[in-house]
Formats: C-alpha cells, sequence, structure tokens
C-alpha cells in the first residue's frame, strides 16, 4: 500500500472510533464509508476534467474540390481542409456532396 493510502485508512479507523463513542459505531463508520466514497469520486472526477483530448489529424484536400450542399436550406460549402471523413452537418442533417473539377479523392468521401 502506499503512503497516502496507510494516512487516510489510519484516519479513517480514528474517525470511526471517535464518532462511535458519540454518536455509534454503525452510524460512525457508515458516515466516513460515505465520505471516503464521495472524496474518491470528487478526486477522480476532478483529475479528467484536466484530460485534454487530441487533436485530429488535419489533411489538405483543397486539391479535390469538394463542394458541399445544404438539402434544406442550400448553404453551400467548399471544403479545404478536413479531420474526418464524414459529412459536414447543416440544419441537423447530412449535407450533400457535390464534386467541382480537382482530381478524384483515393478513398470515398
Amino acid at each position: 500500500m502506499s503512503r497516502a493510502r496507510v494516512v487516510v485508512t489510519v484516519l479513517a479507523l480514528l474517525a470511526m472510533v471517535t464518532l462511535g463513542e458519540s454518536f455509534g459505531y454503525y452510524r460512525s463508520i457508515t458516515g466516513v464509508l460515505m465520505f471516503l466514497g464521495i472524496l474518491i469520486f470528487g478526486v477522480r472526477y476532478v483529475r479528467t476534467m484536466g484530460d485534454i483530448p487530441p487533436e485530429p489529424e488535419v489533411t489538405d484536400i483543397s486539391e479535390y474540390g469538394l463542394k458541399y450542399v445544404c438539402g434544406n436550406c442550400g448553404l453551400e460549402l467548399k471544403v479545404e481542409k478536413a479531420a474526418r471523413d464524414k459529412a459536414p452537418t447543416h440544419c441537423m442533417e447530412p449535407m450533400n456532396l457535390i464534386r467541382e473539377g480537382g482530381k478524384p479523392p483515393l478513398r470515398p468521401v
């Protein structure tokens, strides 16, 4: 066991004995275990908030001449750099692909 776990265990036992004399051992054990559970959950949650997801790989696709059009409102979008193979969305629906010149891509977009 690490030193921190030993210290936390000793402090928890000390708190159970001290609180057990005043409030009863069942209540003190329940309270200390609930406190430790919430503390562990909170510390892990705060640690994960600092994790930053990696940046996606951006590919230059301007030479393919890809253009997307929204089927609902008619918005036109020319794609020059892409980070994923999915079509962009607009008006909560995927946009329709229209190619304008350029060389064809090696894999379907």
